[in-house]
């Protein structure tokens, strides 16, 4: 999936090596929100984001998610989202910075979609449904069976019955198919995520770009949003860009680790969180 990246093993994960290894810019971070937390719909853990927030306090770092913001702020504390440059939610539709939102891109959903959808949920044979099935953001809609506010419990029983049946991989071909112009990809293993083309999330670079001159994008992400909401983001990806696929929390802290240890001058960067304000 990744031409452009070369990668090296780095203790127990996959670490990146630029291919160019002349290649100059600015190192920026940008962290999958799955890649913080160990589980799904967990918190972060206290002890590693002291660790990542620090690591932002002297690195330029974002983090990506196709979660809306206000998940955001019930998995990250408010000291690493503060830390952090901007927060692109909801697939990168939106951009936040200390709890205000800079860029929301909107989109109207066609009645003939939402047609569709109503149609897939009520055959769909699933006889555990928890209303509200339907998420709506900006720019997103996201459709979960199970329940957009189920229970851990009802997660798990959502979770055993798609494994069997696969509905949710048989509603996402159809709609592929009738809504060609938009793009549907597994959010998680229990729902769906539907963005409209005319956003994809490798408008995040051109961002990321405009605010750091010359630099190189270094991502973190989980391998469902790698394929799935960010596939976008990483295709358009420059040489000097890298992005390891990570499993979670131990795994990013091993490649900050080998980050802070690369870096000499690591800790000398002054925050630049207020340029942005000053920007948008």
């Amino acid at each position: 999936m990744f031409s452009k990246v070369a990668f090296e093993a780095i203790g127990q994960v996959t670490g990146p090596e630029i291919v160019d290894p002349l290649a100059a810019g600015e190192k920026v971070f940008l962290f999958d929100l799955d890649v913080l937390v160990a589980s799904r719909f967990g918190r972060m853990d206290h002890e590693f984001a002291g660790y990542v927030r620090e690591f932002a306090r002297s690195h330029p770092c974002y983090l990506l998610t196709s979660a809306n913001y206000s998940e955001v702020m019930s998995r990250l504390p408010g000291s690493v989202r503060h830390a952090f440059e901007g927060v692109f939610a909801s697939c990168g539709t939106e951009l936040w910075v200390n709890n205000e939102i800079l860029i929301r891109h909107e989109h109207l959903f066609s009645d003939d979609l939402y047609e569709f959808v109503a149609k897939a949920v009520q055959q769909s044979a699933y006889s555990g449904k928890e209303a509200p099935l339907l998420e709506c953001g900006s720019a997103t809609l996201r459709l979960s069976l199970a329940g957009i506010r189920s229970t851990a419990g009802q997660q798990m029983a959502y979770r055993r019955w798609e494994r069997e049946h696969r509905e949710l991989d048989v509603i996402a071909d159809e709609m592929k198919a009738r809504f060609p112009d938009h793009t549907v990809c597994r959010d998680s293993d229990i729902s769906l995520m539907i963005t409209p083309n005319t956003f994809t999330s490798a408008r995040v670079h051109e961002h990321i770009l405009k605010r750091h001159k010359a630099s190189r994008l270094i991502a973190y992400f989980a391998n469902r949003s790698a394929g799935g909401f960010a596939k976008p983001l990483c295709d358009a990806l420059l040489t000097s860009d890298v992005v390891s696929t990570v499993n979670g929390p131990s795994d990013v802290s091993q490649l900050l680790s080998y980050e802070m240890r690369s870096a000499p001058d690591a800790g000398q960067r002054p925050h630049t969180m207020n340029r942005m304000l000053q920007e948008a």
